[in-house]
Formats: structure tokens, sequence, C-alpha cells
């Protein structure tokens, strides 16, 4: 959009921020060279001239009215976790938590947050994988700080392999028993799910990120899907930000690195352009499908919305889905991949195949490991999830890698 300053009233002169808060009925008012409000109160934080902090603010925008929509008059659907103090003295009343890791993408997710001042809390997750971890993400807190979010640092401990799906575990883990039935705001971009696409494909089972979806009875919502890395990265440097660099972002011994720094770049090159974009499309048609699918799909006996009394129940049984109800092998596989999510088991080709084994091949065959400490059975014409006597996933990598 071009600004010649001429302050006409059909957009062509309006800057990036008023164009935005304009659509809010927001007044920032003017500022004056030093910043300051005309008006005497502080001018925001952002520059007048922002057009990727836009993209960010406008995604964000977006996603949120969607998830209110949905969820209009059912504010409190599946609340593990009442009002509280604990709760009241650590976040006030916000409505959302944001995960931030001190990178570009968290941060101007939460940046977008603060200017469109959602009542939301901030967490950063310290795994204590690197050195000097607490400090980063003690600077991630004070940085959303100056923007007028509240926040605090939580440390995990990582147990078990591979490295980066144990951290995911404990990181939504311990972001879930925070949030309760808040949804969790993630900074996953498109170029995220153009990796986890091919991920997917490379394990043998196509899978994509939902802007919303479940873990555990967690609500996980993804408002940057549609927009690049370049736009967060852009947002960060437009508002000003030293964004920490994770050293594992860099170290190609993890699959998602070597396909961000090898695979994709190679695949720009063979079409001659950007491969991500129609990688990030496929993802989006392939979400749709399975979105459709799941409405067909029989619903595990704790559903997503899990409420604390069948947070207990699972605790005397365990979870279960009858065979019975699960239907043919393409929807059956969703049910059971469904499952497995909701309970912080990790999902494979290979466990779906076994899975789909104890349906149709039934023959007394042993339970699977699906990694977190469970396993997969059969028992009396159920797949049951059982903690597991296995020991291949109990010990925390040796490696930092």
């Amino acid at each position: 959009m071009r600004d010649d300053g001429t302050g006409s009233h059909d957009g062509t002169g309006l800057d990036d921020r008023a164009r935005l808060d304009n659509a809010t009925g927001s007044d920032d008012g003017a500022t004056g060279l030093n910043g300051a409000r005309l008006d005497g109160r502080v001018a925001p934080f952002w520059p007048r001239r922002s057009p990727n902090f836009l993209q960010v603010r406008t995604a964000l925008r977006g996603a949120v009215q969607r998830w209110r929509d949905e969820h209009r008059g059912n504010k409190h659907r599946g609340n593990k976790h009442p009002e509280n103090k604990h709760w009241a003295d650590e976040c006030g009343t916000a409505e959302f938590v944001i995960a931030v890791s001190g990178g570009p993408d968290s941060l101007a997710l939460a940046a977008a947050v603060a200017a469109e001042k959602l009542p939301a809390h901030v967490v950063s997750i310290d795994h204590g994988l690197q050195e000097g971890s607490r400090a980063v993400s003690e600077g991630a807190i004070a940085q959303v700080g100056q923007w007028g979010l509240s926040g605090q640092v939580v440390s995990v401990r990582v147990v078990g392999e591979p490295l980066e799906a144990a951290a995911r575990h404990a990181r939504y883990q311990a972001l879930g028993e925070l949030a309760g039935h808040r949804p969790i705001l993630l900074a996953h971009t498109g170029d995220d799910q153009a990796e986890t696409l091919l991920l997917g494909l490379l394990r043998g089972r196509a899978s994509a990120m939902g802007e919303v979806s479940d873990y555990q009875g967690h609500t996980l919502l993804r408002p940057l899907l549609g927009i690049r890395r370049a736009h967060t990265v852009g947002a960060c440097r437009e508002l000003g930000v030293a964004a920490w660099n994770d050293p594992h972002n860099t170290d190609e011994a993890f699959r998602r690195v070597a396909i961000r720094r090898q695979v994709l770049p190679l695949l720009d090159q063979i079409i001659g352009g950007d491969a991500t974009a129609p990688l990030v499309r496929a993802a989006e048609l392939l979400r749709e499908d399975d979105d459709y699918l799941h409405t067909l799909t029989p619903k595990p006996e704790c559903s997503a919305a899990a409420t604390e009394q069948c947070t207990k129940l699972a605790t005397q049984q365990p979870p279960a889905l009858e065979i019975a109800e699960l239907g043919p092998p393409p929807l059956a596989r969703r049910a059971i991949a469904k499952f497995l999510q909701q309970h912080g088991a990790r999902v494979s080709a290979s466990t779906l195949a076994a899975s789909i084994a104890f349906i149709q091949d039934w023959h007394g065959q042993g339970a699977v490991s699906v990694g977190n400490g469970l396993e997969l059975a059969r028992q009396a014409g159920k797949l049951v999830l059982l903690h597991s006597s296995l020991a291949d996933d109990s010990q925390p990598s040796a490696s930092s890698t």
C-alpha cells in the first residue's frame, strides 16, 4: 500500500497501524516526534510502518475471532481447573496462555497479543537442555513485560527419546496444567507446517497441524499457520526486538532442521520458486479432509474436552477404544491417532499399522510401545492404553542433540 501522506479516506493514505486499528474502532491517537502521544497518553510500542507486524496481528485477530465464534456462550467447556486464587495471583483475568521461547515467532505473537489487547498470560518453558536456558526464558518474560503482558518461567524435566518429541511432550504437559480450559497460543508458522508435512510423509503418515487441536484435553491454538517465518522475523525487526536464536535450530542432526536447511532449499531450486507455499496449501487440504473424516469417526471414551471426572476415571481404568465401534480402517486409523494424541502418546505409521493388526489380524500379539511411557494393547475387545513396562523411552537422552 502506498503511503503518500495525503490523509485521504479511501485507505491509500493510511499507515499500517492506523489501517488495522481503524478496522477495530481503536484509536491510538497522534504521536509526536519523541513517540509520546499528543493527547498525553503513551504511544503504541510498534512503529507506524510495520507491514510484517501487521500480518501477524491480522492472523491473530482472525484466529481468535474464529475461536470465540465457535465457543461463544460456552466459555468454560471442559474446564479442568476452575478459577482459584493461585490462577488469579499468577495470571489475573487471562483468557489465553501464550507459549514464548524467546525466538522471533513467539515474540512476534506475544507482541501481537499485546497490541490487540487480548487478556493473556505468557509462559516460557525452561527445558534445562542448554546452559543458560533459564536466562533466555527470563529474558523473554522481561521483554513481554515491557509490552504490558504478565508472565512466568516454568521449568520442566525432559525424559525420553527422541529428544525433540520428549521436550514437546514435557512442554505441552506443563502448559496444559497451567492453562486448564484456556486455549494455549502457539507460534507455529506456515514454514513449520511445511516441515511437519514432510516429516510425516517420511514416517509413512501424512499429517498437518490444525489451527485448533487437542493435546491431552487441552486446546492448542495456532494463529500463525497462514503466514510465513519471514513475517515474524520481520516483525521483530520492526519492533526493534533482538530475538533469541536456538542453537538447536542449526543442528542438522535433528530431522526437522535438516529438512529446513537442506531439503526445502533443494526443492526451491528444483521447482525454480518457493516450494513451501504449495506444501502449506497441501497441508491445509489434508487438514480439511481429516477434519471432515473425524466427524465420521467414533470418539474415544474420554473426549477432547477432558473433564476432572474423566481424568480421575482414567487413573482407575485405562483409556480404551471399543474395537467394534471403530469402523473401516480409514476411520479406525483416525480414531486411534486422535486417541493416542489426546493421551500424549506418539503417532506413527508403524503404530497405526500395529493397531489395525490388533483389529484385523488378532492372534494374541503383545503390546506396542507408543512413547512417553505408554503402550497400546488389545484387551477384551478393546484397544487400551497402559503404562509401559518397556524401557526404551524411560531415560533421558545421553546427548544434547
